[in-house]
């Protein structure tokens, strides 16, 4: 049996005799896009999930990552394990990596050229301050460490420095001055 009406709604006969009535709905379309909207949401997140789980893998893995991302952070290191982009150097007085410009005394050269950069020369004490290493500017890969002679005075070879004015004499000429306040 066929009703028609504005909306087309069909009837059947139910098994007991009762008439059911099927009826198109307006809200079906827009239930529709809701549903696959939260379908395609919920693939893209299972998605994302099983890649991160693919990506993390073991421990070890794990590990692997945080020491790539340590060693890319301060960039190379050398052959004692300084990193050389954070300008660590290796000090043999105190058997670590330091950075002298914040650990030792600045020495800027006597004769300095107008326009020129300034290149210093840094010094570093020992604890006791029996011992001063001398890092100088053209040469990088050794220092030289002085040994205390007399009151404040370092010596070794060509070089002395003179603590208590903060003068670095090369053959017996002041090369390098620091700041003694």
């Amino acid at each position: 049996m066929r009703l028609s009406t504005c909306r087309a709604e069909y009837l059947r006969e139910h098994k007991y005799g009762i008439f059911i009535a099927r009826v198109e709905k307006t809200y079906k379309k827009p239930f529709r896009m809701k549903k696959l909207a939260l379908v395609a949401l919920s693939l893209m997140i299972l998605t994302s999930a099983c890649n991160n789980a693919e990506k993390s893998g073991s421990s070890d893995h794990t590990d692997s990552v945080a020491n790539e991302d340590a060693h890319s952070i301060g960039g190379d290191k050398d052959e004692h394990g300084c990193l050389v982009g954070a300008g660590q150097t290796w000090s043999q007085i105190k058997q670590g990596c330091i950075q002298v410009f914040n650990v030792g005394l600045r020495l800027n050269p006597v004769d300095m050229k107008e326009g020129e950069a300034v290149i210093s020369a840094f010094v570093v004490a020992n604890d006791d301050q029996s011992k001063v290493e001398l890092f100088l500017p053209d040469n990088t890969k050794n220092t030289i460490i002085m040994d205390k002679t007399d009151n404040n005075i370092y010596q070794k070879d060509s070089y002395k420095y003179d603590a208590n004015k903060a003068d670095l004499y090369v053959n017996g000429e002041v090369k390098y001055k620091g700041n003694v306040e």
